[in-house]
Protein backbone atom coordinates (compact mmCIF):
# COMPACT_ATOMS: atom_id res chain seq x y z
CA UNK A 1 0.00 0.00 0.00
CA UNK A 2 0.94 3.38 -1.22
CA UNK A 3 2.00 5.82 1.80
CA UNK A 4 0.79 8.74 -0.55
CA UNK A 5 4.04 10.49 0.12
CA UNK A 6 6.67 11.19 -2.57
CA UNK A 7 9.92 9.50 -1.50
CA UNK A 8 12.72 12.30 -1.98
CA UNK A 9 15.35 11.65 -4.59
CA UNK A 10 18.46 11.67 -3.03
CA UNK A 11 21.22 13.28 -5.55
CA UNK A 12 24.83 12.16 -4.68
CA UNK A 13 26.83 15.68 -3.84
CA UNK A 14 29.46 16.71 -6.24
CA UNK A 15 32.35 16.03 -3.08
CA UNK A 16 30.95 12.60 -2.48
CA UNK A 17 31.84 11.66 -6.56
CA UNK A 18 34.91 13.71 -6.60
CA UNK A 19 38.70 11.97 -5.87
CA UNK A 20 41.20 13.91 -3.94
CA UNK A 21 43.89 12.76 -5.74
CA UNK A 22 42.24 13.73 -9.02
CA UNK A 23 41.32 17.59 -8.24
CA UNK A 24 45.03 17.72 -6.66
CA UNK A 25 46.54 17.18 -10.20
CA UNK A 26 44.30 18.78 -11.60
CA UNK A 27 44.92 22.08 -9.48
CA UNK A 28 48.46 21.15 -8.35
CA UNK A 29 50.55 19.42 -11.26
CA UNK A 30 51.58 20.42 -14.69
CA UNK A 31 53.84 17.66 -15.51
CA UNK A 32 53.26 18.02 -19.23
CA UNK A 33 54.74 21.61 -18.68
CA UNK A 34 57.11 20.43 -16.28
CA UNK A 35 58.65 17.54 -18.07
CA UNK A 36 59.83 19.22 -21.03
CA UNK A 37 60.97 22.52 -19.28
CA UNK A 38 63.78 20.05 -17.02
CA UNK A 39 64.66 17.99 -19.51
CA UNK A 40 66.03 21.21 -21.71
CA UNK A 41 67.71 23.22 -19.08
CA UNK A 42 69.52 19.63 -18.34
CA UNK A 43 70.01 18.87 -21.48
CA UNK A 44 71.43 23.21 -22.10
CA UNK A 45 73.36 22.75 -18.87
CA UNK A 46 75.50 19.71 -19.59
CA UNK A 47 75.35 18.78 -23.30
CA UNK A 48 73.16 15.89 -22.78
CA UNK A 49 69.59 14.50 -23.00
CA UNK A 50 67.93 13.62 -19.83
CA UNK A 51 66.95 10.14 -20.23
CA UNK A 52 67.56 9.05 -16.69
CA UNK A 53 65.17 10.94 -13.32
CA UNK A 54 64.49 9.57 -10.08
CA UNK A 55 60.88 11.90 -9.06
CA UNK A 56 61.30 11.96 -4.77
CA UNK A 57 57.90 12.52 -2.85
CA UNK A 58 56.28 10.99 -6.23
CA UNK A 59 52.95 10.41 -4.44
CA UNK A 60 50.64 9.33 -7.78
CA UNK A 61 54.07 9.06 -9.95
CA UNK A 62 52.48 11.92 -12.66
CA UNK A 63 55.70 13.43 -13.34
CA UNK A 64 57.52 10.18 -13.96
CA UNK A 65 54.66 9.10 -15.91
CA UNK A 66 54.82 11.81 -18.12
CA UNK A 67 58.77 11.58 -18.40
CA UNK A 68 58.83 8.16 -19.50
CA UNK A 69 56.11 8.68 -22.30
CA UNK A 70 58.52 11.25 -23.38
CA UNK A 71 60.55 9.45 -25.43
CA UNK A 72 61.16 5.89 -26.01
CA UNK A 73 64.52 5.93 -24.24
CA UNK A 74 63.14 7.46 -20.86
CA UNK A 75 63.65 5.98 -17.64
CA UNK A 76 62.29 7.19 -14.34
CA UNK A 77 62.13 6.28 -10.74
CA UNK A 78 59.29 7.46 -8.21
CA UNK A 79 59.88 6.97 -4.33
CA UNK A 80 57.09 7.69 -1.77
CA UNK A 81 56.18 6.74 1.69
CA UNK A 82 52.26 6.02 1.40
CA UNK A 83 51.51 2.90 -0.72
CA UNK A 84 47.64 3.19 -0.81
CA UNK A 85 49.27 6.87 -2.86
CA UNK A 86 51.44 4.66 -4.95
CA UNK A 87 48.57 2.55 -5.90
CA UNK A 88 46.47 5.19 -7.03
CA UNK A 89 48.96 6.70 -9.69
CA UNK A 90 49.34 2.98 -10.85
CA UNK A 91 45.79 2.60 -11.47
CA UNK A 92 45.34 5.79 -12.99
CA UNK A 93 48.19 6.87 -14.55
CA UNK A 94 51.09 4.02 -14.80
CA UNK A 95 48.24 1.96 -16.42
CA UNK A 96 47.53 4.12 -19.33
CA UNK A 97 51.52 3.58 -20.50
CA UNK A 98 52.25 0.86 -23.12
CA UNK A 99 53.82 -2.46 -21.70
CA UNK A 100 57.38 -1.08 -23.02
CA UNK A 101 56.63 2.47 -20.94
CA UNK A 102 55.81 0.81 -17.85
CA UNK A 103 58.98 -1.30 -18.26
CA UNK A 104 60.96 1.56 -18.12
CA UNK A 105 58.98 3.24 -14.81
CA UNK A 106 59.96 1.88 -11.27
CA UNK A 107 58.07 3.09 -8.14
CA UNK A 108 59.60 2.04 -4.62
CA UNK A 109 57.33 2.33 -1.62
CA UNK A 110 60.31 3.74 0.61
CA UNK A 111 62.04 6.97 1.94
CA UNK A 112 63.80 9.36 0.46
CA UNK A 113 66.50 9.21 3.40
CA UNK A 114 67.09 5.60 2.85
CA UNK A 115 70.29 4.87 0.31
CA UNK A 116 68.73 4.31 -3.24
CA UNK A 117 71.51 2.13 -5.67
CA UNK A 118 70.08 3.64 -9.27
CA UNK A 119 72.40 5.82 -10.52
CA UNK A 120 70.76 8.60 -12.05
CA UNK A 121 70.91 11.68 -14.23
CA UNK A 122 68.99 14.37 -12.10
CA UNK A 123 66.19 13.62 -9.02
CA UNK A 124 63.59 16.21 -8.98
CA UNK A 125 61.54 16.72 -5.57
CA UNK A 126 58.60 19.33 -6.30
CA UNK A 127 55.77 20.85 -4.91
CA UNK A 128 57.80 21.93 -2.10
CA UNK A 129 57.24 18.15 -0.51
CA UNK A 130 61.42 18.22 0.82
CA UNK A 131 60.17 20.62 3.24
CA UNK A 132 58.70 17.99 5.69
CA UNK A 133 62.31 18.00 6.77
CA UNK A 134 61.82 20.54 9.44
CA UNK A 135 65.81 20.46 10.92
CA UNK A 136 68.81 21.33 8.97
CA UNK A 137 70.63 17.68 9.44
CA UNK A 138 67.96 16.17 8.21
CA UNK A 139 67.23 18.45 5.24
CA UNK A 140 71.33 17.75 4.70
CA UNK A 141 71.18 14.23 5.39
CA UNK A 142 68.11 13.86 2.18
CA UNK A 143 70.51 15.78 -0.17
CA UNK A 144 73.46 13.58 0.96
CA UNK A 145 71.16 10.70 -0.11
CA UNK A 146 70.65 12.43 -3.56
CA UNK A 147 73.94 13.34 -4.29
CA UNK A 148 75.15 9.83 -3.47
CA UNK A 149 72.53 8.33 -6.10
CA UNK A 150 73.31 10.91 -8.59
CA UNK A 151 75.87 9.92 -11.78
CA UNK A 152 78.82 12.37 -12.07
CA UNK A 153 77.04 15.63 -13.47
CA UNK A 154 73.64 14.74 -12.21
CA UNK A 155 71.34 17.22 -11.01
CA UNK A 156 69.37 18.27 -8.34
CA UNK A 157 65.97 20.14 -8.92
CA UNK A 158 63.85 21.85 -6.40
CA UNK A 159 60.60 24.13 -6.62
CA UNK A 160 60.57 26.62 -3.76
CA UNK A 161 58.17 28.91 -2.18
CA UNK A 162 58.86 32.48 -0.89
CA UNK A 163 57.35 36.14 -0.31
CA UNK A 164 55.87 38.00 2.21
CA UNK A 165 52.74 36.45 1.41
CA UNK A 166 53.92 32.86 2.53
CA UNK A 167 54.13 33.87 6.09
CA UNK A 168 50.13 35.39 5.80
CA UNK A 169 47.30 33.33 7.62
CA UNK A 170 44.72 33.67 4.75
CA UNK A 171 43.16 31.34 1.92
CA UNK A 172 43.32 31.64 -1.80
CA UNK A 173 40.63 30.28 -3.88
CA UNK A 174 41.07 29.27 -7.63
CA UNK A 175 38.53 28.04 -9.91
CA UNK A 176 39.75 25.15 -12.14
CA UNK A 177 38.29 24.15 -15.26
CA UNK A 178 37.29 20.28 -15.35
CA UNK A 179 35.41 18.86 -18.07
CA UNK A 180 31.61 17.73 -16.76
CA UNK A 181 31.80 13.62 -17.80
CA UNK A 182 33.46 12.89 -14.25
CA UNK A 183 30.48 13.93 -12.71
CA UNK A 184 31.89 17.14 -11.11
CA UNK A 185 32.63 19.61 -13.44
CA UNK A 186 34.54 22.81 -12.73
CA UNK A 187 35.52 23.28 -8.98
CA UNK A 188 37.55 25.55 -6.54
CA UNK A 189 40.75 24.53 -5.05
CA UNK A 190 41.78 26.13 -1.78
CA UNK A 191 44.68 26.79 -0.41
CA UNK A 192 44.38 27.36 2.93
CA UNK A 193 47.77 28.65 4.66
CA UNK A 194 46.39 28.24 8.36
CA UNK A 195 49.80 28.87 10.77
CA UNK A 196 53.23 29.91 10.79
CA UNK A 197 55.18 30.38 13.68
CA UNK A 198 58.01 33.09 12.80
CA UNK A 199 60.23 31.47 15.71
CA UNK A 200 60.72 28.23 14.18
CA UNK A 201 59.20 28.68 10.33
CA UNK A 202 56.81 25.73 11.21
CA UNK A 203 53.85 25.94 9.28
CA UNK A 204 50.42 24.50 8.66
CA UNK A 205 49.11 24.56 5.01
CA UNK A 206 45.51 22.68 3.97
CA UNK A 207 44.07 21.94 0.74
CA UNK A 208 40.39 22.31 0.21
CA UNK A 209 37.85 21.68 -2.63
CA UNK A 210 34.23 23.62 -3.36
CA UNK A 211 32.08 22.37 -5.78
CA UNK A 212 29.17 24.01 -7.51
CA UNK A 213 26.44 21.90 -5.46
CA UNK A 214 28.26 24.07 -2.58
CA UNK A 215 29.46 20.79 -1.07
CA UNK A 216 33.15 20.87 0.15
CA UNK A 217 35.89 18.40 0.84
CA UNK A 218 37.69 20.29 3.50
CA UNK A 219 41.51 18.86 4.61
CA UNK A 220 42.05 17.08 1.50
CA UNK A 221 45.71 17.22 2.10
CA UNK A 222 47.20 18.70 4.95
CA UNK A 223 50.89 19.55 5.38
CA UNK A 224 53.23 19.82 8.45
CA UNK A 225 56.37 21.80 6.94
CA UNK A 226 59.06 24.23 7.59
CA UNK A 227 58.75 26.84 5.33
CA UNK A 228 62.76 27.01 4.21
CA UNK A 229 64.11 30.44 2.83
CA UNK A 230 65.88 30.16 -0.73
CA UNK A 231 69.06 31.28 0.61
CA UNK A 232 68.80 28.28 3.44
CA UNK A 233 68.20 25.76 0.93
CA UNK A 234 71.16 26.50 -1.20
CA UNK A 235 73.35 27.18 1.71
CA UNK A 236 72.44 23.07 2.87
CA UNK A 237 73.27 22.13 -0.40
CA UNK A 238 76.11 23.55 -0.62
CA UNK A 239 77.09 21.65 2.41
CA UNK A 240 75.42 18.45 1.28
CA UNK A 241 78.49 18.90 -1.40
CA UNK A 242 76.42 20.11 -4.40
CA UNK A 243 78.92 22.60 -6.62
CA UNK A 244 77.75 25.72 -8.79
CA UNK A 245 74.55 26.03 -6.24
CA UNK A 246 71.84 28.35 -8.07
CA UNK A 247 68.74 28.98 -8.86
CA UNK A 248 65.85 30.19 -11.43
CA UNK A 249 64.26 32.84 -11.12
CA UNK A 250 60.49 33.66 -13.15
CA UNK A 251 60.40 36.05 -16.06
CA UNK A 252 58.27 38.69 -16.18
CA UNK A 253 56.40 40.77 -19.02
CA UNK A 254 55.73 44.18 -17.61
CA UNK A 255 55.53 42.93 -14.00
CA UNK A 256 53.67 39.35 -14.79
CA UNK A 257 54.97 36.19 -14.27
CA UNK A 258 55.26 34.30 -17.84
CA UNK A 259 56.11 30.99 -16.42
CA UNK A 260 59.32 30.79 -17.82
CA UNK A 261 62.18 30.41 -15.74
CA UNK A 262 65.98 31.24 -16.20
CA UNK A 263 69.05 31.69 -14.28
CA UNK A 264 69.91 34.84 -11.98
CA UNK A 265 71.81 35.81 -9.56
CA UNK A 266 69.32 37.98 -7.60
CA UNK A 267 65.58 37.64 -6.86
CA UNK A 268 63.07 40.12 -6.50
CA UNK A 269 60.91 41.18 -3.46
CA UNK A 270 57.27 39.90 -5.12
CA UNK A 271 54.42 39.29 -1.85
CA UNK A 272 54.53 35.16 -3.70
CA UNK A 273 56.99 33.59 -5.66
CA UNK A 274 57.82 30.39 -7.02
CA UNK A 275 61.83 29.51 -7.92
CA UNK A 276 63.68 26.46 -8.75
CA UNK A 277 66.71 25.86 -6.62
CA UNK A 278 69.33 23.35 -8.54
CA UNK A 279 72.56 21.92 -7.24
CA UNK A 280 75.45 19.51 -9.61
CA UNK A 281 77.00 16.67 -8.48
CA UNK A 282 80.37 17.35 -9.62
CA UNK A 283 81.88 19.89 -12.58
CA UNK A 284 80.54 19.89 -15.42
CA UNK A 285 83.40 20.05 -18.24
CA UNK A 286 82.60 22.19 -20.87
CA UNK A 287 79.17 23.62 -19.68
CA UNK A 288 78.16 26.88 -21.11
CA UNK A 289 78.56 29.63 -18.78
CA UNK A 290 75.35 31.64 -17.52
CA UNK A 291 73.17 28.52 -17.99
Amino acid sequence: MKSGKKRARVRSRMADLADPHALYEKSVQSPEHDVPFIASYFQGYTGQPLRMLREDFCGTAAFATCFVNAHPENRAIGIDLDEATLQWGRTHNVSRLTADQQRRLTLVCGNVLDPHPAKVQLTVALNFSYMVFRDRATLRQYFERVRASLKSGGMLVLDIWGGSESQVLQEEARTIENPDDDGVGDFTFIWDQDAFDPATYYCTTRIHFRFRDRSRIRNAFVYEWRLWTLAEVMEIMRDAGFHDVHFLWECTDSATGTDTYQRAEKGEADLAWIAYAVGINADVPGRRAGR
